[in-house]
Protein backbone atom coordinates (compact mmCIF):
# COMPACT_ATOMS: atom_id res chain seq x y z
CA UNK A 1 0.00 0.00 0.00
CA UNK A 2 1.23 3.42 -1.03
CA UNK A 3 2.00 5.90 1.48
CA UNK A 4 -0.50 8.97 0.94
CA UNK A 5 1.24 11.21 3.78
CA UNK A 6 3.06 14.05 2.33
CA UNK A 7 6.97 15.14 3.78
CA UNK A 8 7.11 17.82 6.22
CA UNK A 9 8.72 19.96 3.18
CA UNK A 10 6.00 18.97 1.01
CA UNK A 11 3.50 20.00 3.28
CA UNK A 12 4.93 23.23 3.88
CA UNK A 13 4.79 23.72 0.00
CA UNK A 14 1.57 23.06 0.32
CA UNK A 15 0.71 25.93 2.67
CA UNK A 16 2.92 27.75 0.93
CA UNK A 17 0.99 28.01 -2.16
CA UNK A 18 -2.57 28.49 -0.51
CA UNK A 19 -0.84 31.63 1.05
CA UNK A 20 0.60 33.15 -2.33
CA UNK A 21 -0.76 31.20 -4.88
CA UNK A 22 2.22 30.96 -6.35
CA UNK A 23 4.06 27.80 -6.59
CA UNK A 24 7.87 29.00 -7.07
CA UNK A 25 7.47 31.50 -4.10
CA UNK A 26 5.80 28.43 -2.08
CA UNK A 27 9.02 26.58 -3.37
CA UNK A 28 11.76 29.00 -2.02
CA UNK A 29 9.80 29.46 1.69
CA UNK A 30 9.13 25.70 2.19
CA UNK A 31 12.69 24.38 0.70
CA UNK A 32 14.77 27.20 2.02
CA UNK A 33 16.36 28.29 -1.40
CA UNK A 34 19.79 30.13 -1.76
CA UNK A 35 19.78 32.88 -3.33
CA UNK A 36 22.30 32.10 -5.91
CA UNK A 37 19.57 29.41 -7.15
CA UNK A 38 18.18 29.98 -10.76
CA UNK A 39 14.91 30.64 -11.34
CA UNK A 40 14.79 28.16 -13.85
CA UNK A 41 15.91 25.51 -11.10
CA UNK A 42 13.17 27.01 -8.97
CA UNK A 43 10.16 26.91 -11.48
CA UNK A 44 11.04 23.57 -12.67
CA UNK A 45 11.02 21.97 -9.41
CA UNK A 46 7.69 23.69 -7.75
CA UNK A 47 5.99 22.07 -11.13
CA UNK A 48 7.04 19.18 -10.28
CA UNK A 49 5.54 19.33 -7.04
CA UNK A 50 2.18 20.73 -8.61
CA UNK A 51 1.78 17.73 -10.72
CA UNK A 52 2.31 15.25 -7.92
CA UNK A 53 -1.05 14.03 -7.02
CA UNK A 54 -0.91 14.15 -3.31
CA UNK A 55 0.40 17.77 -3.45
CA UNK A 56 -2.51 18.68 -5.49
CA UNK A 57 -5.15 16.60 -3.53
CA UNK A 58 -3.49 18.53 -0.13
CA UNK A 59 -3.97 21.98 -1.85
CA UNK A 60 -7.10 21.47 -3.25
CA UNK A 61 -8.24 20.24 0.95
CA UNK A 62 -6.10 23.28 1.85
CA UNK A 63 -8.21 26.00 -0.35
CA UNK A 64 -11.57 24.27 0.48
CA UNK A 65 -11.05 24.83 4.19
CA UNK A 66 -9.81 28.61 3.14
CA UNK A 67 -13.02 29.16 1.09
CA UNK A 68 -15.59 27.60 3.72
CA UNK A 69 -13.94 29.85 6.04
CA UNK A 70 -13.79 32.91 4.15
CA UNK A 71 -17.64 31.96 3.27
CA UNK A 72 -18.64 31.92 6.16
CA UNK A 73 -16.72 34.97 7.62
CA UNK A 74 -18.39 36.87 4.65
CA UNK A 75 -21.64 35.81 4.91
CA UNK A 76 -21.97 36.18 9.30
CA UNK A 77 -20.70 39.84 8.56
CA UNK A 78 -23.41 40.00 5.54
CA UNK A 79 -25.92 39.05 8.26
CA UNK A 80 -24.17 41.35 11.08
CA UNK A 81 -24.65 44.32 8.82
CA UNK A 82 -28.08 43.88 7.56
CA UNK A 83 -29.12 43.48 11.69
CA UNK A 84 -27.67 46.67 12.09
CA UNK A 85 -29.86 48.33 8.76
CA UNK A 86 -33.03 46.89 10.55
CA UNK A 87 -32.28 48.12 13.94
CA UNK A 88 -31.49 52.03 12.27
CA UNK A 89 -34.80 52.09 10.22
CA UNK A 90 -37.08 50.88 13.66
CA UNK A 91 -34.71 53.25 15.22
CA UNK A 92 -35.59 55.95 12.57
CA UNK A 93 -31.81 56.53 12.35
CA UNK A 94 -31.17 56.91 8.54
CA UNK A 95 -27.57 57.87 9.10
CA UNK A 96 -27.41 54.43 10.60
CA UNK A 97 -28.45 52.53 7.95
CA UNK A 98 -26.60 54.01 5.60
CA UNK A 99 -23.68 53.14 7.24
CA UNK A 100 -24.86 49.51 7.90
CA UNK A 101 -25.65 49.67 3.77
CA UNK A 102 -22.07 51.39 3.26
CA UNK A 103 -20.46 48.45 5.06
CA UNK A 104 -22.02 45.38 2.77
CA UNK A 105 -21.21 47.24 -0.06
CA UNK A 106 -17.27 47.56 1.24
CA UNK A 107 -17.67 43.85 2.09
CA UNK A 108 -18.34 42.97 -1.08
CA UNK A 109 -15.88 45.26 -3.05
CA UNK A 110 -18.83 46.98 -4.43
CA UNK A 111 -17.34 50.76 -3.62
CA UNK A 112 -14.02 49.98 -6.15
CA UNK A 113 -13.92 51.34 -9.04
CA UNK A 114 -14.08 49.51 -12.02
CA UNK A 115 -11.48 47.06 -13.14
CA UNK A 116 -11.89 46.92 -16.81
CA UNK A 117 -8.87 47.69 -19.18
CA UNK A 118 -10.30 51.19 -21.37
CA UNK A 119 -6.99 50.86 -23.63
CA UNK A 120 -7.64 49.14 -27.52
CA UNK A 121 -5.15 46.33 -28.87
CA UNK A 122 -2.75 49.20 -30.26
CA UNK A 123 -2.38 51.28 -26.73
CA UNK A 124 -4.27 53.87 -27.42
CA UNK A 125 -7.32 55.04 -24.99
CA UNK A 126 -11.07 53.96 -26.19
CA UNK A 127 -13.40 56.58 -26.80
CA UNK A 128 -15.16 57.58 -23.61
CA UNK A 129 -18.57 56.56 -23.18
CA UNK A 130 -20.97 58.55 -24.61
CA UNK A 131 -23.36 60.50 -21.39
CA UNK A 132 -27.11 60.17 -22.39
CA UNK A 133 -29.45 62.42 -20.82
CA UNK A 134 -32.73 61.92 -19.66
CA UNK A 135 -35.36 64.80 -20.50
CA UNK A 136 -38.43 64.39 -18.82
CA UNK A 137 -41.23 63.75 -21.24
CA UNK A 138 -43.63 66.77 -22.16
CA UNK A 139 -46.70 66.03 -20.06
CA UNK A 140 -48.50 69.48 -21.95
CA UNK A 141 -49.57 72.45 -20.29
CA UNK A 142 -50.31 71.54 -16.60
CA UNK A 143 -52.57 74.67 -16.13
CA UNK A 144 -56.39 73.78 -14.89
CA UNK A 145 -58.44 74.82 -18.43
Amino acid sequence: MEDDRLTGKQEAFALAYVETGNAAEAYRKAYNVKAATQHSTIYSAASRLMADPKICARVAELQDQVASMSLYTVKAAFDEYEVARILALAAKNPSAAVAAVTGKVKLFGLDQPSKFDHTSSDGTMTPKPTMIQFIAPDMGDESDD
